[in-house]
């Protein structure tokens, strides 16, 4: 195998190399580029299942304090925001930065939110939300009049 073939020359350059090397260039002019920030709030990955008499539903929100989570319904429809925070300092070197999260789910109509109640460990908050048991179906008896005949 020829010598200046070795596990350096795969990257096209040894980072102690006196000269310029446009692929060289292009690399660090990437890590050193600010993200380019989104136009909005992301989804975060979540997982909804039944649990017993409940809709169940765990978000993963990494860096978010429960403090900045808000949990809302209107019309049937559960929404989940929430921004994580990095602190403001000179970094050498930044690939965290603050996240805005924002999702909606629409809930099953015998969902009860105004009794929902929610926790957080981990990164991840879990939303219960109760659901009505459906009623027994009830006998209504009907009562049959007959007209007398005159």
């Amino acid at each position: 195998m020829d010598s200046a073939y070795n596990s350096q020359s795969m990257a096209g350059w040894r980072p102690y190399d006196p000269w310029p090397s446009p692929v060289r260039e292009a690399l660090e002019q990437l890590m050193h580029e600010p993200r380019p920030r989104s136009a909005g709030p992301v989804p975060m990955p979540m997982n909804v299942y039944e649990e017993g008499d409940a809709l169940v539903v765990e978000a993963s929100l990494p860096g978010v304090a429960p403090d900045d989570v808000e949990l809302s319904s209107q019309d049937g429809v559960l929404t989940i925001r929430a921004r994580a925070r990095v602190a403001r300092r000179e970094y050498l070197h930044q690939e965290i930065h603050d996240v805005e999260y924002l999702r909606r789910i629409s809930l099953p109509a015998d969902c009860r939110f105004e009794q929902a109640e929610a926790s957080a460990e981990h990164g991840v908050i879990v939303v219960r939300v109760p659901k009505v048991r459906p009623k027994p179906p009830e006998k209504i008896r009907i009562q049959i009049t007959r007209k007398q005949s005159a």
